[in-house]
């Protein structure tokens, strides 16, 4: 099993979905290129398409053949371009709070985490004056379980920032790839889709509401749906246990009937 994170967060977004999935299968949640712990390199592209290129040579690398494919956030979409490329790889699919709506990913609104760093100036400066407790504030936003922001989850969430995580975010925001063709090229790879999918979503998220969760479920044959009624954006922190003996039963059939 595959799974793969958003913005600004890297695979220890997984780390407690992975404790009870890993019971039954081999799970690997790696860190996007630019983000965690992975190399950052200046040139390097950040894009769903140089993600799922990325992606594709550590499949290989790690002689990985078929497996089950998880995407959240920024990750469903790489996960969608992975789709695009090998479909007849992808036995199961789970996607959770994100959107196919290009708009959602180049607004200006001020939940949308990439909106100050756009501006010349104004986004050096506040990833300069950012510290871990501001990290805190805007996790909050999109975690109702706040108890879950300890200050040992959140040193490791800033330590990236450390590392060049501050780049990443910037090249995200002025250098986006991001355009309706790949859009449609991944809505297309979901209609195609003939796998068994699994669609899991926050209801509680400011920014990816259920209705985005529904425009991607009418695009699967074979799509089952479930909705975290508590949950915000990061069900990962929410529900972790919950959504990983979901993912489990899903990937071992269990929600086949």
């Amino acid at each position: 099993m595959l799974m793969l994170h958003g913005i600004p967060t890297h695979s220890y977004l997984w780390r407690d979905v992975v404790d009870v999935v890993s019971l039954g299968h081999r799970t690997i949640a790696p860190d996007l290129s630019g983000f965690g712990f992975s190399g950052k390199p200046r040139e390097s592209d950040l894009s769903p398409h140089g993600q799922a290129d990325a992606i594709e040579g550590f499949l290989e690398e790690l002689e990985i053949g078929q497996f089950a494919l998880v995407g959240h956030d920024y990750g469903a979409l790489v996960a969608c371009e992975l789709l695009a490329r090998m479909p007849d790889r992808i036995e199961r699919l789970v996607l959770t709070n994100t959107s196919l709506s290009l708009e959602d990913w180049t607004s200006r609104s001020p939940l949308n985490p990439l909106t100050v760093f756009a501006i010349p100036a104004p986004g050096e400066v506040a990833l300069k004056l950012a510290n871990v407790h501001m990290l805190r504030q805007a996790f909050a936003l999109f975690v109702n379980e706040r108890g879950r922001l300890s200050a040992e989850t959140m040193a490791l969430y800033w330590e990236p920032f450390r590392n060049g995580l501050d780049r990443t975010l910037l090249r995200l925001a002025r250098e986006s790839r991001l355009d309706e063709d790949a859009f449609h090229s991944w809505k297309a790879a979901l209609y195609d889709y003939k796998g068994m999918a699994l669609v899991v979503w926050g209801a509680a998220d400011p920014v990816f509401k259920p209705d985005r969760a529904h425009e991607i479920v009418r695009l699967l044959t074979d799509c089952r749906f479930e909705l975290f009624v508590h949950s915000n954006h990061f069900i990962q922190e929410d529900r972790p246990l919950a959504l990983g003996r979901l993912i489990s039963a899903f990937v071992n059939g269990k929600l086949d009937e």
